[in-house]
């Protein structure tokens, strides 16, 4: 149903609302303040609102000054390089930004537009003048300006975090992540930058368990890191941690030292290497040299022998613990230079089978049936691998025991096995037996002595030529294999 609208409303439509003032308060009470003045700048009429701004009477003005008279040194200079020069070209400027001085002497900052009418003869008659208090504006263009400042300044110092070795995590109130660097990506294994807003305990298995450890300060106060363990994808890796309070919440600063931890305990490890496994063949070297210095003389022929057999075997044990540590320090400082050649592998078996005979531990070594293989890699460094793993399997072999050897093909890898009739190898060590320094008898109960090195020697030369190592058997006896890429 459509309503029509009758004459009435339409002209009740259109009639304008009257307004209850004149054209005089219109300019007197103006927004702005308005100024008329004489082609010199002399103030001949300004209006309330101008008045206020300015702290003047009328009296102190119309008639009186100038507008350039309430200009400071600065303005004054930009008035006339600028100002009247534009003014007098274009007839008018728009946006002028000036300060005019109060009659307090306080400064204000304005924007100012101006006119300029000429008379019939073309002369300059009148300008007109606008002025519009810019304090607000002024205060708010300085707000913005910082405001981008500090966006700026972020901005660069979250490009910079990016680019820092330590770990950086910001996490709010709640344990959510809002920044996380590179470094702290790395650190904790993390295959995705993108994850503000997620739980940093979620995300970093074991987090939780060492939150608590790390030392929180507020902003300023001096913070002295803790190191802590955190466990990451089956490693562990040593992190010097502290937290400072923020307003967003907790900056987290983390620094990986697994490195300086390894290298602490490897010197730890080491001096117990020379407490223990250095003693005893120094002390056999020593009194059997002071023995045949003291009294040599008086001994038979077989005694002075067995002295020097004594010093022979006990300075070839020290050797051999030198070598072990010496070749710990190039796989771990990565000076190891490795050769890359095709060599037969039971011709390297053999040799080192042969030279094992004169061993002080050694025991009966059989052949099983065999293939030659032809591998690749460095045959001196891989006739290492076996003296060691030959060596332990005859150090805890019994006496009546004897060592297995075969070699042969398993799928691509040219492989070599060695079994001993010795007590195999506890569940919970099987996956520790390769780690560095690690000894299943520490304290030597069984009599069984070594550094811990030559199993994880065996393990880092193999990796390094492409192959690995492992245990096959470890319930009656052990039985390990060494595995090489096999020529094509």
């Amino acid at each position: 149903m459509t309503t029509k609208r009758t004459g009435n409303d339409a002209s009740q439509r259109e009639r304008p609302v009257p307004l209850d003032e004149s054209a005089e308060e219109l300019y007197e009470d103006a927004p702005v303040g308005y100024l008329s003045t004489a082609p010199d700048g002399t103030i001949l009429r300004c209006n309330r609102t101008f008045l206020a701004l300015s702290g003047y009477d009328a009296v102190e003005l119309v008639g009186v000054r100038r507008f350039y008279d309430l200009l400071p040194p600065g303005a004054k200079i930009y008035y006339e390089t600028h100002y009247a020069p534009l003014l007098e070209m274009q007839q008018e400027v728009r946006e002028i930004a000036l300060e005019i001085i109060r009659a307090d002497g306080q400064r204000v900052p304005v924007l100012v537009n101006a006119q300029l009418k000429r008379g019939a003869d073309g002369s300059p008659a009148l300008i007109r003048i606008t002025v519009l208090d810019a304090t607000d504006r002024r205060r708010y263009e300085r707000e913005l300006l910082r405001a981008r400042a500090d966006a700026e300044s972020r901005a660069a110092a979250a490009s910079a975090l990016q680019h820092i070795n330590e770990g950086v995590v910001l996490v709010d109130d709640d344990g959510k992540i809002v920044v996380l660097n590179r470094a702290a990506v790395r650190l904790f294994d993390l295959s995705n930058e993108d994850v503000a807003g997620a739980q940093l305990a979620t995300i970093v298995r074991g987090w939780a368990a060492i939150a608590p450890r790390i030392p929180v300060v507020s902003a300023g106060e001096t913070v002295n890191s803790v190191v802590v363990p955190l466990a990451v994808e089956g490693d562990t890796r040593w992190v010097a941690a502290s937290g400072e309070l923020a307003p967003d919440g907790i900056v987290y600063t983390l620094r990986d030292v697994t490195a300086e931890r390894r290298l602490e305990d490897f010197r730890d490890d080491i001096v117990a290497i020379v407490s223990h496994e250095l003693r005893t063949p120094l002390a056999g070297v020593y009194g059997a040299a002071q023995t045949l210095a003291t009294r040599g003389v008086d001994l038979s022929d077989d005694a002075r022998h067995g002295l020097v057999d004594m010093i022979v075997e006990q300075s070839g044990r020290l050797s051999r613990i030198l070598d072990e540590i010496l070749m710990t320090q190039r796989l771990d400082g990565g000076d190891l230079q490795l050769e890359s050649e095709s060599f037969g592998v039971l011709s390297s078996v053999l040799r080192v089978i042969e030279g094992s005979h004169d061993w002080r531990n050694a025991r009966p070594v059989r052949v099983l049936e065999s293939e030659d293989v032809v591998a690749v890699g460095d045959p001196v460094l891989f006739e290492q691998a076996l003296v060691n793993l030959l060596d332990n399997a005859m150090k805890y072999s019994p006496a009546e025991g004897e060592i297995r050897v075969r070699v042969g093909r398993h799928r691509s890898s040219a492989r070599v096995t060695i079994a001993d009739d010795g007590p195999g190898v506890a569940a919970e060590n099987q996956e520790r037996i390769f780690e560095k320094f690690f000894r299943v008898d520490p304290a030597q109960i069984t009599g069984v002595s070594g550094t811990g090195l030559g199993l994880y020697i065996t393990r880092e030369v193999a990796r390094r030529m492409q192959g690995r190592v492992g245990l096959l058997a470890a319930d009656k006896g052990a039985t390990f294999f060494v595995d090489l890429p096999a020529a094509r």
